[in-house]
């Protein structure tokens, strides 16, 4: 008996000790590591040593990744899952009750402890462990989509910039074509109306820039709100590393990674184990057994302590609606997992198709569009070298070809864009080519 008794203090002590055990957590700071490392191009070389006025890619990304207010509230959400798995954790205290002495009996009291605070203790601890892990799973998916914001938000505004500058020289040039047909008009050479529709042109050109000139403002404060960091006396710079080289992507080899490995996904399957130890839990968890150390009867005037247990008697209902409702929220689970991959999959192939769509027009603006344009200029000052055109046709030749280069600015954004977009939809499965 004695042995026997050694044995289940042993076997109590052991859980009383691994329930004292505290879970391993992932902290907020560890967890935007770990959104750094799996980011390729974040882990690349550092870059060089730049003038302290100004912002590259990189600093504005790892800036949004630390201060980005929206996102450091849902980093909050890490350490209330934290703070779940450590009540989960925790065993639930004895409780004492104690009379009043009577005669004869000068102490009466009994202790409960709630057995179920360990056999169930398992089941609820990995119950929360598997809600924290969706919870950092999710979090690094909001993370992606911070860096893919910031890459979009930082392109915006490097190639307003840009665009604002091309558009300056599209107003001198429209300025000038519009002088020169004043001029022609004057001689007449042409009609009036097409000296209106010159004068029209630099008008339109004028406007173009003035709107460009918000657009940049505009695109440089949606950048710092989205930093979380106003700092006016920083430039920006863009290189021309980061503008994607259109190399072939497998695209097949892309959505498999993703498709296993996909952090929303990996949240899901882990939202799904804990509904499970859900349903597991709600089948044991309403007995409420508690063994009880009774000192309340007896004339023994000492601590006498006889063994008892307390426990539910399932009389009127077995907990089915609990129970019930743990069977619909595993299926709501399945459910929602098998959703987030079809839109997984969809987001893939949508950014996919965006980034080739975009490459192949950016191929054909610099192997064909642009050169004719070139061609079209050197054809046109040649003409006009040997008599045969007006300069006004020189002109309109350089006009066509400020076009073709303001189409580039956009489509350089738009091509850095949908290239963030495919990243962030196959969680970074490959760096940047």
């Amino acid at each position: 008996m004695r042995t026997q008794f050694k044995q289940a203090a042993g076997v109590y002590m052991t859980l009383l000790l691994a329930a004292c055990q505290t879970p391993q957590t992932v902290q907020p700071a560890q967890l935007v590591q770990h959104i750094v490392e799996a980011d390729a191009s974040l882990q690349a070389t550092a870059p060089a040593a730049q003038a302290s006025t100004t912002l590259s890619e990189y600093d504005a990304v790892m800036l949004a990744l630390q201060q980005n207010p929206a996102f450091k509230a849902q980093l909050s959400e890490l350490n209330l899952a934290n703070a779940d798995v450590q009540q989960a954790n925790q065993l639930a205290n004895p409780s004492l009750f104690y009379a009043f002495s009577a005669a004869n009996k000068p102490y009466r009291y009994a202790i409960d402890f709630p057995i179920e605070a360990i056999l169930l203790r398992p089941i609820r601890l990995k119950q929360m462990q598997a809600q924290a892990q969706a919870t950092q799973y999710q979090l690094m998916q909001s993370g992606f989509s911070l860096i893919r914001d910031t890459r979009m938000a930082y392109a915006q505004a490097v190639i307003a910039n840009e665009k604002r500058e091309r558009l300056k020289q599209a107003l001198q040039l429209n300025q000038t074509i519009a002088s020169l047909t004043s001029t022609r008009e004057q001689l007449g050479d042409i009609s009036a109306q097409d000296t209106l529709l010159s004068q029209n042109e630099a008008l339109l050109a004028a406007r173009d820039l003035q709107l460009a000139e918000m657009d940049a403002q505009l695109a440089h404060t949606q950048l710092m709100h989205l930093l979380g960091w106003m700092d006016e006396n920083k430039t920006l710079s863009l290189s021309e590393q980061l503008v994607p080289a259109c190399t072939p992507v497998d695209i097949a080899q892309l959505k498999t990674v993703a498709l296993s490995s996909r952090p929303d996904i990996l949240a899901a399957e882990a939202n799904m184990a804990a509904a499970k130890a859900k349903q597991q839990l709600n089948k044991f968890n309403w007995l409420g057994t508690a063994v009880v150390a009774d000192a309340t009867s007896g004339q023994t005037s000492g601590h006498v302590l006889a063994p008892a247990i307390r426990t539910t008697l399932p009389v009127f209902n077995q907990n089915q609606g609990q129970r019930q409702r743990a069977d619909v929220e595993l299926e709501k689970a399945q459910q929602d997992a098998e959703a987030i991959k079809i839109k997984a999959s969809l987001e893939i192939n949508s950014a996919h198709l965006k980034y080739q769509r975009d490459c192949q027009e950016w191929q054909q603006l610099h192997t064909q569009l642009q050169p004719n344009a070139k061609q079209t200029i050197q054809y046109a000052e040649d003409a006009y070298r040997d008599g045969d055109i007006a300069y006004l046709n020189v002109l309109e030749s350089s006009k066509r070809y400020f076009s073709l280069q303001l189409r580039e600015t956009q489509l350089k954004a738009d091509l850095i864009g949908n290239w963030s977009d495919l990243m962030r939809s196959t969680s970074h499965a490959t760096a940047r080519p």
